[in-house]
């Protein structure tokens, strides 16, 4: 008997998954290999809130967290996937500035919000009133990482390849049955495919649709994470991300003339440059309405249990929320109560 079978391997699948063989636990993953948040995630890291300069929930142990988790990913496959990049905010007006400076001299921000303002050198990128670093943040190269654990995890026949079919899940007193496969236990970690899952539908998961543009430049853009509305973020050989869109009401997997052109919009008031577009990419991001991951296991089937709702900061929140998962589990620690799913306890009813 198996101790999990893990359903879906995006980045909190995969995070599961990588703590289970820490632990030396056995376990099995299902995945369809398709419509993945993950798969057009472009993995920036940070720990601000740029809108507001503030700290998000959570902010430094989840940091520790995600540089543990990919770095042991690292280690695991023998790629480098960590690639620390500083973000500069471009400010709109000299309000933005003085709050900037502001924030920037408060304790818990100090770490992460430099006071000076920089002038662009650059041409290309247009920045009047200027812009500003905030440190410790970065980029996981998720696309690889997530390639190559499964391919790992297929050499190790750890993984199946298949869309799972919740009604053929079979109760046992001490442990669950689904197609042979005898388990103590099912993490099901879909993302927005979630509201396919009869035992968890019910839950407040709302999918925000996001598009990601690849494009090709004519010359070479500033090393960094160019911020204003949306980013830009150079890559190798004059290739560069820009992003994204959130959309609440188309959630077709499909990429958008209208996203592409929003994101060409808000591009287009930071980047001046010639540019050609090589690629777009669309995924649905699975958001909660308080905007906090749930966790937990449901109220009837307890050997069931949810790690999902980690929205745009997945990257960031993945690792924490499956430490927080698994010793729950494990050990009985009691969940954060922001993360635990019995909050929506009335969704069950």
């Amino acid at each position: 008997m198996l101790d999990y079978i893990i359903v879906g391997q995006g980045v909190a699948g995969s995070c599961f998954a990588l703590k289970l063989l820490k632990e030396n636990k056995s376990f099995i993953v299902i995945d369809e290999n398709k419509n993945k948040a993950s798969s057009v995630a472009v993995g920036i890291y940070n720990p601000v809130v740029l809108k507001r300069f503030s700290l998000i929930w959570n902010a430094e142990e989840q940091l520790k967290w995600m540089l543990d988790y990919f770095s042991s990913f690292e280690k695991l496959l023998g790629e480098k996937f960590i690639h620390e990049i500083p973000t500069y905010r471009i400010f709109k007006n000299e309000d933005e500035i003085k709050t900037w400076q502001k924030k920037a001299k408060q304790p818990e921000l100090i770490p992460f919000l430099n006071d000076e303002i920089f002038q662009s050198n650059s041409p290309e990128i247009k920045a009047p009133f200027g812009f500003a670093e905030v440190k410790q943040t970065g980029r996981i190269d998720l696309e690889n990482c997530m390639k190559l654990f499964q391919m790992y995890l297929s050499e190790h026949d750890l993984i199946r390849n298949e869309k799972f079919d919740h009604l053929k899940i079979q109760f046992h007193e001490n442990h669950v049955e689904y197609e042979g496969i005898l388990a103590k236990r099912i993490v099901f970690c879909e993302g927005f495919g979630v509201k396919e899952n009869p035992f968890f539908k019910d839950l407040p998961v709302i999918g925000v649709k996001g598009e990601v543009l690849k494009i090709k430049t004519e010359t070479e853009i500033p090393k960094g994470i160019w911020k204003a509305y949306n980013f830009l973020l150079p890559l190798e050989d004059q290739l560069a991300l820009t992003a994204s869109t959130y959309d609440r009401d188309d959630l077709t997997y499909e990429p958008t003339e209208k996203g592409r052109a929003e994101i060409q919009n808000y591009l287009e008031e930071i980047y001046t440059g010639n540019y050609e577009i090589a690629k777009q990419n669309a995924g649905i991001r699975p958001t909660i309405i308080d905007r906090r991951p749930i966790l937990g296991h449901h109220p009837k089937f307890e050997n069931l249990w949810i790690l999902n709702g980690m929205g745009t900061r997945g990257t960031l929140l993945g690792p924490q929320m499956t430490e927080f998962l698994y010793d729950q589990i494990e050990k009985g620690v009691e969940l954060p109560k922001e993360t635990d799913v019995k909050r929506f306890e009335k969704y069950w009813n």
